[in-house]
């Protein structure tokens, strides 16, 4: 089981080897399968279909060969194309928002709201 190490904000803004949300330490072309696969620091490994990610729809094994780590791990970059991909975003675009708890919970306060009669309407001020 992985450890919890909270992070300090005097950590973060000293650029503590803590960073918040998932950062790559390995970027690699599997061309066997034909999949980038990404390795993070919570342990997760991840492979996606390069097809699926905008820009690298029509890349070839040998552009996809150079993917690397880029950012401090958060961002992946194919030097052949000249093209980034910061790791929240291909989090988010493969299994969702990141704050998919918060959403969840707006949209259901919006619900209850609208059950209600919805928003109340501001009072008009006398001219």
């Amino acid at each position: 089981m992985a450890e919890f190490v909270p992070i300090t904000a005097k950590a973060f803004r000293e650029g503590g080897k803590h960073k918040p949300g998932p950062h790559a330490v390995e970027a690699r072309f599997d061309a066997a399968r034909h999949r980038i696969v990404v390795e993070l620091d919570t342990g997760l490994e991840l492979a996606f279909d390069p097809a699926r990610a905008h820009g690298l729809e029509h890349a070839s094994a040998a552009e996809l060969a150079g993917v690397a780590v880029a950012g401090a791990g958060s961002a992946l970059h194919v030097p052949a194309l000249d093209a980034y991909f910061t790791v929240a975003r291909l989090l988010e675009g493969f299994l969702g928002p990141l704050d998919w708890s918060r959403r969840e919970a707006r949209a259901a306060a919006s619900r209850a709201n609208g059950a209600l009669g919805g928003r109340p309407r501001k009072a008009l001020l006398p001219a």
